[in-house]
């Protein structure tokens, strides 16, 4: 049996999965939707309002926007979380969460790190759907350090006991990499490649967005880098050097000067995993402009 917790914008969507789950999960269930059109309340204060509210053990959060293709897809979850050891499982998600704020995915190591399994639609960017995965190792279900937001199923207790955090993250990012390595400090975090779904919109990267990479990851710096993939030196260095240089960009559009991005530099300790030269080399860039 299973809770299904949808924070909904939009009617027809709502009614279109509702139909979905019903025709899909194969076991007991039930939805607990809250409309949000009007955007009043964070992801995470609703989330853990319907946590609370929740009359069975196994919840899934899911966006509106998907279809599920998988059928009995509900009973193949029961028995993934039937293992106490897992707390929080996916459909997409990195083996590795970089130093750097940044989203879940590995640039540079995507092939490797990034363990995805969704067939992806796009709203506002004009490309054809396709089916993003990644699976370099032919795994079934396999341990990650974060996953996104789009579907992720837990257990009350573990929710209850982690809780998202709506005191920092007030708005609708964020929420999905915070309870991952809230989760993964203390139970595996993994992702099942036996459900398939359609997602109907990509994300966007918006000041919002960027304001809560930063909140994370200064929140959860003391256990980052996360590394389940086995990744090298050289390898978590490039991948490191590439998220910091996205991030670097991001701020430049959000009107950050030489100083607050230096600032962002040592706040984030990127020394720790760039080495002296490239801890040089980023700082040199910065102050002549380059990044």
């Amino acid at each position: 049996m299973i809770s299904i917790i949808i924070a909904s914008v939009n009617p027809s969507y709502l009614s279109s999965i509702k139909q979905n789950i019903e025709d899909t999960i194969g076991t007991p269930y039930e939805i607990i939707s809250i409309d949000n059109a009007d955007a009043n309340r964070g992801l995470c204060e609703i989330y853990n309002e319907c946590v609370n509210n929740a009359r069975y053990e196994i919840l899934c959060f899911m966006h509106e926007d998907l279809k599920i293709l998988t059928k009995d897809w509900g009973l193949k979850v029961i028995d993934i979380m039937r293992n106490e050891h897992i707390g929080l499982l996916g459909v997409a998600g990195a083996t590795y969460k970089t130093l750097s704020p940044s989203g879940w995915g590995c640039p540079g190591i995507h092939k490797l790190s990034n363990k995805v399994n969704i067939i992806q639609h796009y709203k506002f960017d004009n490309q054809e759907a396709r089916h993003d995965f990644f699976n370099a190792d032919n795994d079934k279900l396999v341990r990650v350090a974060c996953i996104d937001g789009v579907w992720m199923c837990t257990r009350k207790t573990v929710a209850q006991e982690m809780k998202f955090d709506e005191n920092l993250l007030k708005h609708f990012h964020g929420y999905d990499i915070d309870f991952s390595l809230s989760v993964a400090s203390k139970y595996e975090v993994a992702v099942t490649y036996e459900v398939l779904m359609e997602h109907f919109s990509e994300g966007n990267f918006s000041t919002s967005w960027l304001d809560s990479a930063l909140i994370v990851n200064e929140k959860h710096l003391k256990m980052l880098p996360l590394n389940y993939g086995g990744f090298s030196k050289k390898q978590r260095m490039t991948t490191e050097k590439l998220s910091f240089k996205l991030l670097l960009n991001m701020l430049s559009d959000q009107g950050y000067g030489i100083s607050r991005k230096l600032g962002v530099f040592w706040k984030f300790q990127m020394y720790r995993v760039l080495g002296f030269k490239q801890t040089f080399l980023f700082q040199l860039n910065i102050l002549i402009g380059r990044y």
